[in-house]
């Protein structure tokens, strides 16, 4: 049976559930359709009524779209004992933390590891590429245009003439496979996370438009075991990578974070850094080491957050002025989003554009301090 077809919503169920084979449906939910396509149904994706829970009131995101976010971790091959302790409790801690800080629903995460057994409580399927395309042909199904999805890739990689691959029991898994399954997922931002060795060339394989790719090494040539999935995982606990301290961790904030604290780890071990970690996010497929004001990339990572969460300051005050806090965090990610867009426009429209939002930013203001100053 075919489990590209078959994936629901029904079956990304509890904390950890990734699309299940049949023999370990939760009972009660479909099974999956034949592989024959003149025999399937046509997919279909979950009710609205599942989503309005977990979709924030407007003016509360990160953006002028309020869809969901959908986390998939995958983490591959150990090798030694330790590594596959630590592979499967950095997974674990991304599926707990991205919950439990972040706001993510149970039944968005979904997580593949080396030996499911292992996990203990939270349910987890088996990293095999079978699995794989599966959850990503089941996410295919789920994500809509205003939904983005994080991807974390984590353990063991290598680099080739052939391409760079994660290893997972069985067949690798490519950054060209990757890239293809991508393709079909209609969501409004993707960010992929390959901590992994040698896990630089998915920069070029991944690339594209509303993406944001970080790798944990500069080249697929640093083959050696990473540290910097600890940092980033470190940095969505609490308040750490909050750098601006607005309440929320960017993708930008986590990845400077976690970089800076990887060469501080390699410092303190008094150790040659093995690994050197990239970001793109503007689609030309060449990572920076320094991404952020004034570089080739960040503009985008600095706007997509973990988690869509109003900023505390759109929860305080009267109703009219959330309502004005609201749009005006939407207007500055609009004219955030124009500027990326500056060399795309003719220069007069690019102009009258940015000219009609800080003018609607400026009365949004005027209208703010008014209130404050008379509250009702």
């Amino acid at each position: 049976m075919s489990r590209k077809s078959g994936i629901s919503a029904g079956l990304l169920v509890g904390c950890l559930l990734v699309s299940l084979p049949s023999s370990a449906q939760p009972a009660g939910q479909p099974l999956a359709q034949s592989a024959d396509p003149s025999l399937r149904a046509p997919a279909t994706r979950p009710a609205d009524s599942s989503r309005e829970s977990t979709a924030p009131p407007t003016g509360m995101d990160t953006g002028p779209s309020f869809g969901v976010q959908y986390g998939l971790v995958i983490a591959g091959l150990g090798g030694e004992k330790k590594y596959v302790d630590r592979n499967l409790a950095w997974a674990l801690g991304f599926c707990d933390v991205l919950k439990s800080d972040h706001g993510f629903s149970e039944d968005r995460l979904i997580l593949l590891v080396e030996d499911p057994a292992a996990v203990g409580g939270p349910r987890a399927v088996k990293s095999t590429l079978e699995e794989i395309q599966s959850a990503l042909a089941g996410l295919a199904l789920l994500v809509r245009p205003e939904d983005d999805l994080f991807i974390l890739l984590i353990g063991h990689g290598s680099a080739t003439g052939k391409g760079a691959r994660l290893n997972i029991p069985g067949p690798d898994l490519t950054a060209e496979l990757l890239g293809d399954a991508l393709g079909e997922i209609r969501g409004r931002y993707t960010v992929v996370v390959n901590g992994a060795s040698a896990s630089a060339p998915f920069i070029e394989a991944l690339s594209g438009p509303g993406r944001v790719i970080v790798t944990a090494t500069k080249s697929g040539s640093e083959r050696l075991s990473t540290v910097f999935p600890e940092h980033l995982l470190a940095s969505l606990e609490g308040e750490a990578g909050d750098l601006d301290k607005n309440g929320r961790v960017s993708v930008l904030e986590s990845f400077v974070y976690a970089k800076n604290k990887t060469a501080e780890w390699y410092a303190g071990q008094g150790l040659l850094a093995t690994e050197h970690p990239l970001l793109d996010d503007n689609g030309d497929g060449r990572g920076t080491r320094e991404p952020g004001p004034g570089g080739t990339d960040g503009a985008l990572a600095g706007r997509v957050y973990f988690g869509r969460r109003s900023v505390p300051a759109l929860t305080t005050g009267s109703p009219g002025e959330r309502s004005l806090r609201a749009r005006m965090e939407e207007l500055r990610w609009l004219i955030d989003e124009l500027k990326t867009r500056k060399n795309e426009l003719d220069p007069e429209e690019y102009a009258a554009d940015m000219e009609d939002l800080l003018i609607e930013l400026a009365r949004a203001g005027r209208r703010l301090r008014t209130l404050e100053d008379n509250p009702p």
